[in-house]
C-alpha cells in the first residue's frame, strides 16, 4: 500500500495551476464535517459552565489534542517557519536546554494544578478571590486589551498565508465590481470562527478542535513522507533527501542553519531571544489566557496535570512538520541545487510583487510549497492549515469574549444573569472580538516578525506573573503589589508597541534630527529593543515591585491570606478533589506523584522524563564538544538527521496512541455532560462577605 502511495507521489512537478476541483472538495468537506459536529455538540450546552468550560468534564487525551491544535494555529506555523528560515535549528537546540525545566514545571503542574483547584473559569475570577473585585476588573481590562490586540493579527497572517498558497489575488472583477478578496476572506474566516465559538461554546470548541487535531496529526505524517526521502530505500517518493538538505543548509555568509552557536550576528532570533523565552516558562505560566476555557475544563486537577505531561508526545509529529516544511523550502531556494531552478524562479517572481519585507518572509513557505505539491495533497494541506486557523481563532475569540463578560461586565452586576442571558452575553462578546479582529487585520501594517509581536503584546500582561505565582503560592502577596506590577507592566509594553509602530514612519528620523544619536542612525528601519527584550525588562521589574510592595504591605498589618480556603483544601475540600500525599514516597513527592496515579500514569511519567534526559544529555555533550573546538558542520548535520528519524518513528506511533485515547475521552465527555446536573450559580461570580476584598482575612499567622 505504501509503495503504491509512494509511486503516486514520485512525479513531483511544478504546479502552476493552483487549487483544482478535488482540492476544493477536500477543503469544503472539512468545513462541512466540522459544522456537523458543532451542531451535534450544541444540544449538550445547557448552562454557563457548559459554555465556559465544558462543565469541567474533559479527560486528558481530548484536552491534550484539542488544546495542542488550538495552540498550534496557522499563525504559529507561519511564525515558526519565519524564524526557522532565519535561524535554522537554533530553536530546536535551545529547546533541549529548556525541556528539562519545562518538564519539571509540567510534572509538578506549576500554577496549573493550583489554578484548577480554585475552580475559577478565568484568571481574573481568581484575582477577585485572591485580591479584590476592583483588581479583577482592572486586570480583566488589561488582559482583554492585551488579548484582543495580540489576536488582531491572527486573521491577517492566516488569510494572507492561504491566499499566497492558493494563488488568490487581492482584488478581482466580477459583475462589474472590483471585489476586495482579502477583506471578503477575512470576513468569512472570522465569521466562521465566531459561529463555532458562539454557537457551541467550549464543548463544541473542544470536540471540533479534537477532530481537527486528529486529522492534522494524520495529515502531518502524510506530509512528512511527501517531503522527506528516506534514503536509498525510500518508498514514499519524498520531495527532498537529506543530502540535498545538508548541501542547502551549509551557508557561506558567516551564519549557520545547523550550528546554533553560530547565530550571534542575528539581531532578532539570537541566543538571547531563546534564553529570555526560557525564563518566561517559569514566570509567565498560566498568565496568557488565549485558551482560558481549557484551563478550567478538566474533570479534576490530576487530568489537567496529565494532559500537560502528555503534550510532549502529542506534539512530536507536529514539531517535525514545522521543521521539515521550512527545511524543504531552504533546499528549494538554494542556488546549490539546480534541480529546483524552475520552482525557484517562480517563487522569486511571486515574492517580488509583495512590497512589505516582513510579508515576503512569511509568504516564502506557502508560495514555494504551493508550486511543488500535487493535486489532492494541495487540498489536504489547505484543509489542515484552515483547520489549524479555525481551531485557534474560535478558541481565542471564546477566551477573550469570555473574559470581557466574566471579568469586565460581570463584576458590575449586583444581580446575576439568568442562564440564557449569560450565554447570549457571551455570544455578543465573541462577536465583538471578531469584529475587532477584522478591522485590526484589515488596517494594521505588520512591520516585525510574528513572534516578536507576540512577545510585545504579551508583555502587556507581564504583571500577571507575580500576581499569579504570588497569589497561588505566597500567603503574603498583597493587593497593592498586584496593582502596581500590573499597571507598570502594561504601561511599558504599550509604550513599546507605540514606539515600534511609529519608529520607521518618522519617529526615528525625528530623534536623529534632534539628538544626533549614532545608535538611532544605525537602526533607522526598526526599533532595536524588540518585544522579547521589553518582555524581559518587564519580568524583572514587575517581580521586584510585587515582592517589595507585598513585604511593605505585610509590615503595615496586611494579614496572611487563607490559601487552603481558596484552593479548597483540607476542611474546605467539599468535592474531594484534593488528594493528600501522606501515603507516597519521598521520591514520588519530589516528582509530584500522588495516590491518583495509576501504573499507566507512572509509565507515561517515566518515559517523558527519560525522553527529556536523553536530549538534555545530547545538549550537554555537544556543548562541551563545541567549546572544545572538535565539532564540525558534519557532526551537527548528523545530530539533526538522527533527530528527524527518531521523531518520525515516534510521531507515527504517538498519533495512533492519541487517536485511540482521544476517541475514548470524547465518548466519556458526552456521557458526563448528559448526566451532569446544571448549577446556575456556577457562573463565575464570587460570593463573599465583603465587597471590598476577596480574601477572608482571618488574621491567622502561619
Amino acid at each position: 500500500m505504501m509503495s503504491l502511495f509512494g509511486a503516486a507521489l514520485r512525479q513531483v512537478e511544478v504546479n502552476t495551476a493552483g487549487m483544482q476541483t478535488l482540492d476544493w472538495v477536500i477543503v469544503i468537506g472539512m468545513i462541512v464535517l466540522l459544522t456537523g459536529i458543532l451542531l451535534y455538540c450544541n444540544k449538550y450546552m445547557n448552562s454557563a459552565a457548559d459554555f465556559l468550560a465544558a462543565n469541567r468534564c474533559a479527560g486528558r487525551y481530548v484536552m491534550s489534542i484539542s488544546e495542542g491544535i488550538a495552540g498550534f494555529g496557522l499563525i504559529s506555523a507561519v511564525a515558526l517557519w519565519e524564524a526557522f528560515l532565519k535561524n535554522g535549528f537554533a530553536a530546536t537546540w535551545w529547546g533541549f536546554l529548556q525541556s528539562p525545566f519545562a518538564l519539571i514545571l509540567a510534572l509538578v503542574a506549576w500554577v496549573t494544578y493550583r489554578m484548577r483547584e480554585t475552580r475559577c473559569f478565568t484568571l481574573a475570577q481568581f484575582y477577585e478571590m485572591r485580591y479584590s473585585r476592583k483588581f479583577r476588573l482592572g486586570a480583566g481590562m488589561i488582559t482583554f486589551l492585551s488579548g484582543v490586540v495580540n489576536y488582531g493579527i491572527f486573521p491577517m497572517v492566516s488569510v494572507k498565508f492561504l491566499m499566497a498558497f492558493c494563488k488568490l489575488p487581492d482584488k478581482a472583477m466580477w459583475l462589474g465590481i472590483n471585489w476586495d478578496i482579502y477583506g471578503i476572506l477575512l470576513a468569512f474566516c472570522i465569521g466562521l470562527g465566531v459561529f463555532f465559538a458562539a454557537f457551541g461554546g467550549q464543548i463544541a470548541i473542544m470536540v471540533t478542535d479534537f477532530l481537527q487535531g486528529v486529522i492534522c496529526n494524520i495529515s502531518f505524517v502524510i506530509f512528512i513522507f511527501f517531503i522527506f526521502k528516506l534514503g536509498d530505500w525510500d518508498v514514499s517518493g519524498g520531495l527532498v533527501g537529506w543530502d540535498q538538505i545538508s548541501e542547502a543548509l551549509c551557508k557561506e555568509d558567516g551564519l549557520s542553519h545547523v550550528d546554533p552557536f553560530n547565530t550571534h550576528k542575528l539581531s532578532d532570533f539570537n541566543i538571547w531571544y531563546y534564553l529570555i523565552g526560557f525564563a518566561s516558562l517559569l514566570y509567565s505560566r498560566g498568565g496568557w489566557q488565549g485558551s482560558a476555557g481549557y484551563a478550567a475544563a478538566a474533570k479534576n486537577p490530576h487530568e489537567r496535570k496529565m494532559a500537560g505531561v502528555m503534550g510532549t508526545w502529542r506534539g512530536i509529529a507536529q514539531a517535525l512538520i514545522l521543521m521539515l516544511f521550512p527545511l524543504a523550502v531552504i533546499a528549494i531556494m538554494s542556488d546549490k541545487l539546480p534541480e529546483f531552478e524552475s520552482v525557484r524562479v517562480l517563487v522569486h517572481q511571486k515574492l517580488a510583487l509583495v512590497s512589505n519585507a516582513t510579508q515576503r518572509g512569511q509568504d516564502m513557505v506557502p508560495v514555494a510549497l504551493s508550486l511543488v505539491m500535487p493535486t489532492g495533497l494541495l487540498g489536504l494541506f489547505v484543509a489542515v492549515m484552515f483547520a489549524a486557523m479555525l481551531s485557534t481563532d474560535d478558541t481565542y475569540m471564546h477566551s477573550w469574549g469570555s473574559i470581557l463578560v466574566q471579568d469586565i461586565i460581570l463584576p458590575f452586576k449586583k444581580k446575576p444573569f439568568t442562564p440564557k442571558q449569560h450565554i447570549w452575553a457571551l455570544r455578543f462578546a465573541i462577536l465583538f472580538v471578531g469584529l475587532f479582529g477584522w478591522f485590526f487585520s484589515y488596517f494594521w501594517s505588520q512591520e516585525t516578525p510574528v513572534y516578536l509581536f507576540f512577545s510585545l503584546t504579551g508583555a502587556i500582561v507581564s504583571g500577571a506573573g507575580p500576581a499569579i505565582i504570588g497569589g497561588l503560592y505566597w500567603k503574603r502577596g498583597g493587593t497593592v503589589a498586584a496593582w502596581v506590577s500590573y499597571i507598570w507592566g502594561a504601561s511599558l509594553a504599550v509604550l513599546g508597541i507605540v514606539v515600534q509602530q511609529c519608529w520607521p514612519s518618522g519617529l526615528a528620523q525625528w530623534l536623529l534630527e534632534h539628538t544626533g544619536w549614532q545608535w538611532v542612525a544605525n537602526n533607522m528601519n526598526s526599533f532595536p529593543v524588540h518585544g522579547q527584550y521589553i518582555s524581559f525588562i518587564n519580568m524583572v521589574t514587575c517581580s521586584a515591585l510585587y515582592i517589595g510592595i507585598s513585604l511593605i504591605e505585610h509590615k503595615m498589618g496586611n494579614p496572611d491570606f487563607n490559601l487552603d480556603k481558596m484552593l479548597h483544601r483540607g476542611k474546605y475540600d467539599t468535592n474531594n478533589e484534593h488528594v493528600e500525599q501522606s501515603n507516597v514516597s519521598t521520591i514520588e513527592k519530589i516528582f509530584g506523584i500522588t495516590p491518583e496515579f495509576t501504573l499507566g500514569d507512572k509509565l507515561i511519567y517515566a518515559s517523558t522524563i527519560l525522553w527529556t534526559i536523553i536530549w538534555f544529555t545530547v545538549f550537554i555533550v555537544f556543548t562541551v564538544l563545541h567549546f572544545a573546538n572538535v565539532l564540525t558542520v558534519e557532526h551537527w548535520l548528523t545530530l539533526w538527521h538522527v533527530k528527524i528519524y527518531v521523531s518520525l518513528i515516534l510521531g507515527v506511533g504517538c498519533t495512533i496512541w492519541f487517536l485511540i485515547g482521544g476517541i475514548v475521552d470524547v465518548v466519556g465527555l458526552f456521557k458526563a455532560l448528559a448526566n451532569a446536573v446544571a448549577d446556575d450559580s456556577d457562573n463565575g461570580m464570587v460570593v463573599r462577605e465583603d465587597d471590598d476584598t476577596i480574601a477572608e482575612a482571618e488574621g491567622e499567622k502561619a
